[in-house]
């Protein structure tokens, strides 16, 4: 039972008792923002391992170009270690993947090559596409490396929200503005309680000069008006607003929130690095040096004992083999690859990358000829909010006001109908058919796309790891005498669907084999 609030004019208002109520009035959101102006709210990430020492034996085979092996090979670089890193395709950055023009692609079991016919300048990043600025990890070595970084517009206020299905009532199929809807929803809301402060029902022992200053913010941030308190619709002229109840029922106010999370998909600032997001890992490959990267150069086998590390490898272009040796060995590859390698794992080591679970994920760019949805709709960046099967559909956060530009038209990270065994045209036409009732430009305005299923893609056959990552980071994280996993998947912090995590598993994987090669 709830408990009764004091009535006394008298009563001390702590800041928790006022945050207690603040909840029971206005939610999670109003007690963040309470708490961010107090500056009682406070994020930071772990800071990269300060190591010392140069060991005698340190000759280090690092396995793998995506963020991990790279940051990996950067950070024991910089401790004296002989490094050289073995990458099985012709780029580096694993999943983090741009795709420009010329850009070739055949699926896993496909015979049909898709080849990028997208413009000069235009990409689209097909894997991580956006960093939070608490993501201190990777715009860290942005800044290190000399990778420049722009804005992510994560959200823009003219998008639309688009919702199919009876359960959404009058406002099912209809395109409705986010800024439209976010003003209602808190317009109505602001509205209430202005009535409420007037007629004393709040029970909070404010004084007049109080409740003065607070009318007045809700007031301002609700748009009410400012004699009778009461909420007019914003947007075009004349618009009504749209039924509060009715945007409850169709649960479309849990898509945005007072104060931006300091983490995740809904964090601000995103930024984005300038020209693409595999800047980013071709920064740290350019501090690194391309003579330590083997690129074209497909594992074998790994094996091991007491006195170093070989690594059979496979020269993908000449079909030369040959053989490496080392006193160390990082595997920074996907699980699903190095559950199947031969390499010399203990079975513990191997049963628990096969028990590892990666996404769904699938992405497509679309090239439009025009960029309509600035020059019709005044959309720029952000995303369409909707239950349409694209998963999000989102608006590109840079060339604004150019002749062309490249939509995000699907980016999934589960099962999307049939679409993982569809032909590239089929999944086109999936995204275009879906898109159009939103947006009728897509199909007039459509160019060309390239769609990437990452289940389907040769040396990754998955997105990020899923499932636990505390349970399957015990077993996974250990190192067997000379070799050790440095993957996304075994990060101490972070989510592993982020660069972040990759970044934080190199770290990890340093101290680790620092550690082991000081006591060698």
């Amino acid at each position: 039972m709830r408990k009764k609030m004091s009535s006394s004019s008298n009563a001390v208002v702590t800041r928790r008792h006022f945050l207690e109520q603040l909840g029971l009035v206005g939610g999670t959101s109003l007690v963040m923002t309470a708490m961010n102006s107090w500056d009682l709210m406070a994020g930071g990430a772990q800071e990269r391992p300060h190591l010392t020492g140069k060991p005698t034996k340190n000759k280090v085979i690092v396995l793998g170009a995506g963020v991990s092996g790279l940051v990996t090979a950067y950070e024991l670089g910089k401790l004296g270690y002989d490094v050289r890193v073995i990458e099985a395709r012709d780029r580096v950055g694993g999943l983090n993947w741009t795709v420009r023009k010329g850009t070739e692609h055949q699926e896993i079991g496909a015979t049909e090559k898709q080849v990028c016919a997208f413009d000069e300048g235009l990409y689209v990043n097909v894997g991580p596409w956006r960093i939070p600025y608490t993501h201190t990890g990777v715009l860290g070595y942005c800044r290190e490396v000399g990778v420049p970084v722009e804005i992510f517009i994560n959200e823009a206020e003219n998008s639309y929200f688009y919702y199919e299905g009876e359960q959404f009532g009058s406002l099912a199929g209809k395109r409705l503005r986010l800024r439209e809807v976010k003003a209602d929803m808190l317009g109505h809301v602001n509205e209430l309680l202005v009535k409420a402060i007037d007629q004393n029902k709040l029970d909070m022992p404010m004084t007049a000069e109080d409740k003065d200053r607070f009318v007045k913010f809700l007031v301002s941030e609700g748009y009410l008006d400012p004699t009778t308190k009461t909420y007019k619709a914003i947007g075009d002229s004349g618009r009504q607003p749209y039924d509060t109840n009715a945007l409850l029922k169709a649960n479309i106010g849990t898509r945005f929130r007072s104060v931006p999370l300091t983490d995740g998909t809904q964090a601000a600032p995103i930024f984005q690095p300038i020209g693409g997001m595999d800047q980013f890992p071709k920064g740290l490959a350019r501090a690194i040096g391309a003579q330590k990267i083997s690129m074209n150069t497909e594992v074998i086998s790994v094996r091991q004992d007491e006195s170093g590390v070989k690594v059979a490898v496979l020269d993908t272009k000449t079909g030369k083999k040959s053989e490496l040796t080392a006193d160390f060995c990082a595997v920074c590859l996907p699980m699903p690859i190095i559950a199947k390698m031969d390499i010399a794992f203990s079975p513990e080591m191997l049963n628990a990358a096969k028990a590892v679970a990666t996404s769904n994920s699938a992405k497509m760019g679309l090239q439009m000829k025009r960029r309509w949805w600035e020059e019709d709709d005044q959309i720029f960046g952000g995303h369409l909010y909707s239950n349409l099967p694209l998963g999000e559909f989102s608006y590109p956060s840079t060339g604004y006001f150019s002749k062309k530009g490249i939509i995000l038209g699907m980016y999934a990270n589960g099962p999307v109908g049939n679409l993982l065994d569809a032909t590239p045209a089929q999944r086109v036409e999936h995204v275009v058919s879906n898109s159009s009732k939103v947006h009728p430009q897509m199909r007039t305005e459509f160019e060309n796309a390239f769609g990437v299923w990452w289940k389907k893609v040769k040396y990754s056959e998955g997105g990020y790891a899923t499932g636990s990552a505390s349970a399957r980071r015990e077993q996974l994280s250990k190192m067997e005498n000379r070799l050790v996993i440095g993957s996304a998947a075994v990060c101490p912090y972070s989510e592993p669907d982020w660069q972040e995590g990759a970044v934080s598993a190199g770290w990890q994987t340093v101290k680790t084999i620092h550690e082991r090669a000081m006591k060698a």
